[in-house]
C-alpha cells in the first residue's frame, strides 16, 4: 500500500510541476490537473486494485486445481486405522478447497477482474504517451510552435480516449449482459421443464389415488349390497359364506347345466375393475435425428427416385388389412367386432379399417384458408411441386382445424418440416433399425418392453418418437397410434400431430412473436439444424409474411 501511494504521489508531483512550467493560462493548467492528470490517476489506482483481485483470484483457482487431484489421490490409498482418520481428514480438505476453487473461479468470471485491469491499463497508458508527446510538442504536436497552440487538440484527443474508454465499457457490459440474459432464457426452459415433469407426475400419483379410492368405495358399496341382500333372504337362503346362494352371472356365461339358484334368492352382479396404464407420460415432443447435409442429400434422393420413404409394414388381421383398434368401447355387426372409426374420418359407404386407412392416407380436401400456393411453397423449400400439391392442403386444414392458421405460424410450420423432413412430406425418421435402437429402454419416453425403440420410432412431420408419445397423441386424435404406429406417417394423422403440437407447447405462440430460436428448441430440444431451420424461415418470410 506504501509504495502504491508513493508511486500515485511521483506521478501527481511530477506531473503537476511539469503543467505549472507550460506556457499557458492558468486556467488551462487547472483544466489539465482537474481532467488529465486527475484521471489518469484514477485510472491507475483502478488498473492496480483490479490486477491484485485479478491475481489473488487466479493464483486460489491455479493452486486450488492442483492440490484437489492430490488430495483425492492420496485419499484413495488403503491403510491402517490411523491412515483413514488422514484420508478422512484429506477429503473434506480437497472438499473445502475445490469449493474455494469453483467460488473464486465465480467470482472472476461475474466481476470480471482481470478484463477491467486490461481495460484500465491500457487506457492510462494511452493518456500517459498523449500527455508527455503534449508536453515534448512530438508525435501529433509536432506542427505546433507552442503548448498553447496544441492545447485545443490535445484537450480533444483526451477527451476521445475517455469516451472510447466508456464506450468499450459500456459494449462489454452490454455483450455480458446479452450473455447473462441468454443463460437465463434456457435455465427457465430447463426449470419449467422440470417444474412441468414434476407437476404431471404429482397429477399421475393423485390419479391413481383417486382411482384406489374410487375402487375401495365399488367395493365397499358392493359389500353393502351383498350384505342388504343376504338380510332381505327368506330363510335357509343369504349370502355366500353365511350358507346362503352364490353370486349372480348370466346365463350366457354360466356353463351347460350349471345350477340356477333358487327362485327368490338375492343376486348381486359382480364387475372386475378393469386395469388402467398409468405410468408417467414422458415430456411430449419429438425427437428427430440431427440434421446434417448427407441427410439433406439423401431427403433430395429420395424425393428424385419417387419420394419412396423407408416404412415398416403395420400389423396385419391377415387379410392384408391394417388393424386399428381406438380406445373407446367396440360395436359388433354379424357377430365381427368392428373397430371403431372417429367421426372426423367417418365416411359414408367406407366401413372398418380399410375406409380409415384410405382416408389416412387421402391428404384432407376441406377448404383452408389459402396463405400461400402449393408452387409458392415448392420455390420456398426448393422442395418437388407434387409433394406440395399432394400435402399441402391437409397442412393447412389441420392448421386451421387448430385455430393457429397465420402467415407466421405458417413460415415456422414450412421451415420445421423442411429441416424435420427435407422436403414437405411424412416421412419415418432417417437412420434405420441401427439408429432406431438407441431408443430402446427409454423410460422417458415410454419405451417399456423390448422392441419399443424401434417399433416407435420418429415418423410424420416433426418426428414423434416414444410409445408414450404414441399413445398420447393417438388419444388426442381417436386413432390407436399405440399398436398402429405406422399410422403416424399417414398425411392427415401427421398433420394434426404437427398442429397440435405447434399449438400446446407454445410453438405457435414463440412464432408469431418471431422468436425462431425458441421455435427450434420446443421442437428439436436444442439447435440441432439451425442453419437450415433460419435459411428457409428467411425464404418463408420473404415471400409470405
Amino acid at each position: 500500500m506504501g509504495k502504491r501511494n508513493t508511486y500515485r504521489q511521483y506521478l501527481k508531483d511530477t506531473l503537476g510541476g511539469l503543467i505549472d512550467k507550460l506556457e499557458i493560462s492558468d486556467l488551462r493548467k487547472d483544466f489539465l490537473k482537474n481532467r488529465w492528470l486527475d484521471q489518469l490517476l484514477w485510472l491507475e489506482g483502478r488498473a492496480t486494485k483490479e490486477r491484485d483481485r485479478h491475481y489473488m483470484l487466479r493464483l486460489v483457482t491455479i493452486i486450488g486445481g492442483v492440490l484437489v487431484p492430490a488430495m483425492v489421490g492420496f485419499n484413495g490409498f488403503q491403510g491402517q486405522e490411523e491412515d483413514n482418520r488422514l484420508q478422512v481428514i484429506a477429503a473434506y480438505a480437497a472438499f473445502g478447497i475445490s469449493q474455494t476453487v469453483a467460488i473464486s473461479a465465480a467470482i472472476e468470471e461475474f466481476f470480471g477482474h482481470g478484463e477491467k485491469y486490461r481495460n484500465y491499463r491500457n487506457t492510462a497508458e494511452g493518456l500517459k504517451i498523449e500527455g508527455w508527446q503534449f508536453f515534448q510538442l512530438a508525435g501529433p504536436y509536432r506542427q505546433f510552435k507552442a503548448h498553447k497552440d496544441a492545447y485545443t487538440y490535445f484537450a480533444q484527443r483526451v477527451e476521445q480516449y475517455i469516451q472510447q474508454d466508456v464506450q468499450g465499457f459500456l459494449a462489454q457490459l452490454e455483450e455480458r449482459q446479452e450473455e447473462d440474459k441468454e443463460r437465463t432464457r434456457d435455465e427457465i426452459d430447463l426449470n419449467s421443464q422440470m417444474a412441468l415433469q414434476n407437476l404431471n407426475h404429482q397429477l399421475e400419483i393423485s390419479a391413481q389415488q383417486m382411482q384406489r379410492l374410487e375402487e375401495e368405495r365399488q367395493k365397499l358399496a358392493e359389500e353393502r349390497a351383498q350384505l342388504a341382500a343376504g338380510l332381505a333372504v327368506p330363510d335357509g337362503g343369504g349370502v355366500e359364506g353365511v350358507g346362503g346362494a352364490g353370486f349372480d352371472v348370466s346365463s350366457a356365461e354360466r356353463g351347460a347345466g350349471e345350477a340356477q339358484p333358487p327362485a327368490g334368492t338375492a343376486t348381486v352382479a359382480v364387475q372386475t375393475p378393469v386395469a388402467q396404464d398409468n405410468k408417467g407420460l414422458p415430456p411430449l415432443g419429438a425427437s428427430a435425428l440431427p440434421w446434417t447435409e448427407e441427410l439433406d442429400d439423401l431427403h433430395k434422393a429420395s424425393g428424385a427416385a419417387g419420394g419412396v420413404t423407408q416404412k415398416r409394414s403395420a400389423p396385419s388381421n391377415g387379410t392384408g388389412t391394417s388393424r386399428v383398434n381406438a380406445n373407446r368401447a367396440q360395436g359388433k355387426v354379424d357377430g365381427k367386432i368392428e373397430p371403431f372409426v372417429p367421426a372426423a374420418t367417418r365416411v359414408s359407404g367406407l366401413g372398418g379399417v380399410s375406409g380409415l386407412a384410405s382416408q389416412l392416407s387421402t391428404p384432407t380436401k376441406t377448404a383452408a384458408t389459402q396463405l400461400v400456393s402449393p408452387d409458392e411453397v415448392a420455390e420456398i423449400l426448393e422442395c418437388p411441386l407434387s409433394d406440395c400439391k399432394t400435402y399441402l392442403p391437409g397442412i393447412l386444414s389441420a392448421l386451421e382445424e387448430y385455430a393457429i392458421l397465420d402467415k407466421q405460424v405458417l413460415v415456422g410450420i414450412l421451415a420445421t418440416v423442411r429441416v424435420e423432413t427435407g422436403g414437405l412430406k411424412p416421412v419415418h425418421e432417417w437412420g434405420g433399425e441401427s439408429y432406431w435402437s438407441r431408443y430402446e429402454g427409454r423410460q422417458d419416453l415410454g419405451n417399456v418392453n423390448a422392441g419399443d425403440g424401434i417399433k416407435y420410432h420418429g415418423r410424420g412431420y416433426i418426428q414423434l418418437t416414444g410409445r408414450a408419445n404414441y399413445r398420447t397423441y393417438g388419444k388426442k386424435l381417436n386413432v390407436d397410434l399405440e399398436n398402429n404406429p405406422d399410422l403416424a406417417v399417414e398425411p392427415k394423422v401427421s398433420a394434426q400431430v404437427l398442429a397440435a403440437y405447434f399449438k400446446e407447447r407454445g410453438v405457435a405462440t414463440a412464432a408469431r412473436a418471431g422468436d425462431w430460436r425458441r421455435v427450434r428448441k420446443l421442437v428439436n430440444g436444442g439447435y440441432h439444424g439451425w442453419d437450415v431451420f433460419s435459411k428457409y424461415v428467411e425464404r418463408a418470410k420473404a415471400r409470405i409474411v
